[in-house]
C-alpha cells in the first residue's frame, strides 16, 4: 500500500491563506514521505481549462524525477441533471480530464455520480448551500430517474476510460451513491472492467469492524483507491495520532487499512485529504497549519502501513 497527498488539501479553502503552487506541492510530498499526488481536477490546482500540453509534461517529468507517482485526477461530477445539456457538459469535463491523467500518467480517474459543489464565502470553501441545493433544485425529478441519469453517463464514462487505458474509480459518496452497496450495484449495473472503485472509510455510516469486513469483502479487488482525512497530533511520546472530535463513530484508519489488505488484496494509494474547515476556536487557522497537517498525516499513515507491512 501507498500513500498520496491530495492537492485539495493545500487549495486555500479550508484555511485563511493561499493556495501552494502545484509544482511546489510536488517536493513538499517527497519531503514528508508520501509516494504520490492526487491532482484535484478543478481550480486552482488541476483544471483541464489551465494545463496546457507543456505544463502537463513538466509536471509529469518533475514527479518522475523526484520519484512520485501521480497516483490519481480526481474529479467532480454531477450526473444527475435531468438536463441534458447539463449531462452532456459533465461529460465533456470528464472527457478532459481522462486526458490530463494519460497526459501525467495517472492510472485512476476518480470519479463521483452525483459532486454537490462547493460555495465560497470569505475565500472559504462551504458545502451549506450546494448540498441544499442539489437535492431541491429539480423538484420533479424521481430518484430512480437520477440513478438512471448517473449510470448512463458513467457506463459512457466508462467507455471513454477503456480507450484511454485509464481506469474510473467510483466513489461511495453521497448523494444517490449513499454507500458501498449503491456503488456495487452502480458497478454491477454497469458492467465495465473500466469502472471500479474508491472505497473511503470516513463516508461509512458505522466505524465498526464488522461494517469494515462487509464492505470489504463484498468489494474485493475492484477497490482501486482510497483516501483518509482528519487532523492530527503528535503526543508526548511523539507518535502522530488522530485529534478526536466529539462526533460518534470516529474512523479506524488502522483497522480499515489492516481489512482492506488481507481482505480486498488492496495495494493501491491511500490520498490523504484535508477537506473540511481547519477551524481553531471557530475561527480559520493559516496555511501553515495545513502544511503540518499534511505532514502529520503521512507519518500517521505511513507508520499504519509498516504495521501491516510486518
Amino acid at each position: 500500500m501507498k500513500i498520496s497527498l491530495y492537492t485539495i488539501s493545500l487549495s486555500g479553502g479550508y484555511y485563511r491563506g493561499p493556495a501552494v503552487p502545484l509544482m511546489d506541492i510536488l517536493p513538499l510530498a517527497q519531503q514528508w514521505g508520501y509516494d504520490g499526488v492526487e491532482l484535484e481536477a478543478k481550480r486552482p490546482h488541476g483544471s483541464p481549462l489551465d494545463l496546457n500540453g507543456d505544463l502537463r509534461e513538466r509536471l509529469r517529468d518533475r514527479a518522475g524525477e523526484l520519484g512520485l507517482a501521480w497516483s490519481c485526477v480526481a474529479a467532480y461530477n454531477d450526473f444527475s441533471s435531468p438536463i441534458e445539456e447539463h449531462r452532456e457538459n459533465e461529460l465533456l469535463m470528464l472527457r478532459e480530464q481522462i486526458r490530463l491523467a494519460v497526459d501525467l500518467g495517472a492510472p485512476i480517474v476518480r470519479v463521483m455520480a452525483a459532486w454537490s459543489g462547493v460555495t465560497r464565502r470569505d475565500g472559504a470553501i462551504t458545502y451549506d448551500v450546494a448540498r441544499y441545493n442539489i437535492d431541491h433544485r429539480f423538484p420533479g425529478t424521481l430518484a430512480l430517474e437520477r440513478w438512471v441519469y448517473a449510470r448512463e453517463c458513467l457506463a459512457e464514462g466508462a467507455r471513454m476510460a477503456a480507450d484511454a487505458g485509464v481506469t474510473l474509480a467510483l466513489q461511495n459518496h453521497k448523494p444517490l451513491t449513499n454507500s458501498w452497496r449503491d456503488v456495487l450495484t452502480m458497478l454491477e449495473e454497469i458492467g465495465s472492467p473500466a469502472l471500479q472503485v474508491c472505497l473511503d472509510a470516513p463516508l461509512f455510516d458505522q466505524h465498526t469492524e464488522a461494517a469494515y469486513r462487509e464492505a470489504l469483502s463484498a468489494t474485493g479487488a475492484r477497490m482501486v483507491h482510497s483516501h483518509y482525512g482528519g487532523r492530527f497530533e503528535r503526543r508526548p511520546d511523539g507518535q502522530v495520532a488522530p485529534i478526536r472530535t466529539f462526533s460518534a463513530g470516529e474512523t479506524d484508519n488502522a483497522l480499515f487499512m489492516r481489512l482492506a489488505h488481507d481482505l480486498a488484496g488492496f495495494s493501491g494509494h491511500n490520498g490523504y485529504e484535508l477537506c473540511s474547515p481547519v477551524l481553531i476556536g471557530h475561527r480559520f487557522a493559516g496555511q501553515a497549519e495545513a502544511l503540518l497537517q499534511c505532514q502529520l498525516a503521512a507519518e500517521y499513515m505511513r507508520a499504519i502501513i509498516a504495521a501491516i507491512s510486518a
